[in-house]
């Protein structure tokens, strides 16, 4: 999509004819930068959608045996849903519940009990080591 505008937007310029160098590299590198933003941008959200067609798959495996049909409308109301919640609710809010899961297996285990706040930290440090690590372009650092 963004190569048709490109192009449109090029092909206006070379029929101008008071454009000066700087003025078309400028456009050059206007260009070279929302292609850059356009690669990206798509790198990015390929982790976004792997996570996302796991998600899917994972309600369908999890739920095979109480579901009858699988339609549009239990797509999108159910699990697709549930899938923008998870995409707009803070993290923090699953780090809380990551911690009370872990607790509740500690006392069921009778182990001793975590400080409290260590485990969400941990748990939060790990995912985002995670991310960083994957999701990372090959010249550039994880410090930060």
């Amino acid at each position: 999509m963004i190569e048709k505008r490109i192009k449109i937007l090029s092909e206006y310029l070379s029929n101008q004819k008071n454009v000066t160098w700087r003025e078309s590299k400028a456009f050059d590198e206007i260009i070279e930068h929302c292609l850059y933003l356009d690669k990206h941008y798509k790198d990015k959200t390929l982790y976004l959608e792997r996570f996302a067609s796991w998600f899917v798959d994972h309600m369908f495996e999890n739920n095979q045996d109480h579901i009858d049909e699988v339609s549009y409308e239990f797509l999108n109301n159910i699990i697709l849903r549930k899938l923008v919640l998870i995409l707009q609710l803070p993290a923090e809010l699953n780090y809380s519940s990551i911690e009370n899961n872990i607790m509740a297996l500690d006392i069921r285990n009778n182990n001793k009990l975590k400080e409290q706040g260590s485990i969400p930290e941990a748990i939060k440090l790990f995912i985002r080591d995670c991310i960083a690590y994957n999701t990372k372009d090959i010249y550039e650092t994880t410090q930060n």
